[in-house]
């Protein structure tokens, strides 16, 4: 079973410390510790040689208060000198303090992920992917010396390297340490639509509606094709690949499912697997006969490439799909609630649109 420790100031919240915690030989039990002073924790934590670390944001105490952020710094700086003890780090806390958590633009490199407490309360979701952090590091670890390591991180078969060798993820290689590898996977490639899709954008690709029949069946006959991602961190975020997916339509569909409507590819999917698949609706048109392709990222239904406009988005990486707001969630103004700006280069769109010089089919 892996170890891990929770460190927080107030002793009652140790129960967090439970529900953070799985059963099983392969589970993860994590234990509570009560902060002191920095130094000492960190040497506290680092001489237990946890596999897993989580922290609240304010520790210390009222007399030497510190965040979770110094800690951390320590932890990683360690973690660079000895990969074979690096660890994932995640933040647990409560709602406003993550807030000021994340003002802090600096420290966000230090941690993995960011859970509220308030979640922790269902945490079925979030404990698996606590213990999918685990098992990644793991396999980072067991696999940093490997040639071409980030394939092996990637669970990539050899014929199809080259689909995904872009030099950002070549450079993973370069990287130092554990810690620095996990970041980029789970921000770029696990977290934004690129090389990899969430279960939205491959319904959006088949063209199929996600309320409808025999959704189950359908994920499980690409579950059997192999089309679902298995490497790091894949036991915590059910991830496809994008280019199997595509190369697996093509081959049953006899044509690239980018050129086919919502219906046309539902139609084919429904012959040759036998199955009663409902197409997905353009949320503008109010219509299946639509060259749906992926999610809006506000509201995260299917939408054709036209009626859209691009979200403002920094890009790291050339692989990492632009984010893209449909023009259903312009004229209702909604992506504002998801924090989504738009492209400075959509104004035209957007003025016309929110006047009602464009309008929707619904």
């Amino acid at each position: 079973m892996f170890q891990g420790i929770f460190v927080d100031a107030i002793e009652s919240n140790k129960k967090f410390a439970e529900l953070m915690s799985s059963s099983g030989r392969q589970g993860l039990q994590v234990t509570f510790q009560k902060s002191t002073d920095l130094i000492n924790l960190a040497k506290q934590v680092l001489a237990s040689q946890p596999d897993f670390v989580a922290l609240d944001y304010h520790l210390g105490d009222k007399n030497l208060p510190y965040t979770a952020t110094p800690l951390a710094q320590l932890l990683r700086d360690t973690a660079l000198s000895t990969t074979d003890k690096d660890c994932p780090i995640i933040l647990v806390s409560h709602q406003n303090d993550l807030k000021a958590f994340f003002e802090n633009v600096t420290a966000h490199r230090l941690f993995d992920r960011c859970f509220t407490k308030e979640d922790l309360d269902n945490a079925s979701t979030h404990r698996e992917q606590m213990l999918s952090l685990v098992k990644g590091y793991k396999q980072l670890i067991k696999n940093w010396n490997k040639q071409e390591r980030w394939s092996v991180f990637l669970a990539l078969t050899e014929p199809e390297k080259l689909e995904v060798a872009y030099q950002a993820i070549r450079e993973l290689d370069k990287l130092k340490a554990p810690h620095q590898v996990a970041q980029d996977i789970l921000r770029y490639v696990i977290d934004r639509r690129g090389i990899l899709l969430d279960t939205d954008n491959v319904l959006a690709e088949l063209g199929v509606a996600k309320t409808g029949k025999d959704v189950d069946k359908m994920l499980n006959i690409l579950r059997q094709d192999k089309v679902m991602y298995t490497g790091v961190f894949s036991e915590g975020w059910t991830r496809w690949w994008q280019h199997r997916l595509a190369d697996w339509g093509k081959a049953l569909c006899d044509h690239s499912l980018g050129n086919m409507t919502a219906q046309e590819r539902v139609s084919c999917l429904n012959k040759k697997l036998n199955l009663t698949l409902s197409p997905a609706k353009s949320r503008w048109k109010n219509d299946t006969d639509t060259l749906l392709w992926y999610v809006c990222d506000s509201c995260h239904q299917p939408i054709e490439d036209e009626f859209t406009v691009m979200a403002y988005d920094p890009l790291p990486y050339t692989f990492v799909h632009r984010k893209y707001i449909c023009w259903k969630c312009v004229e209702t103004g909604e992506y504002q609630k998801q924090g989504l700006k738009i492209d400075d280069g959509e104004e035209l769109f957007v003025e016309k649109i929110q006047n009602g010089e464009i309008r929707s089919g619904t």
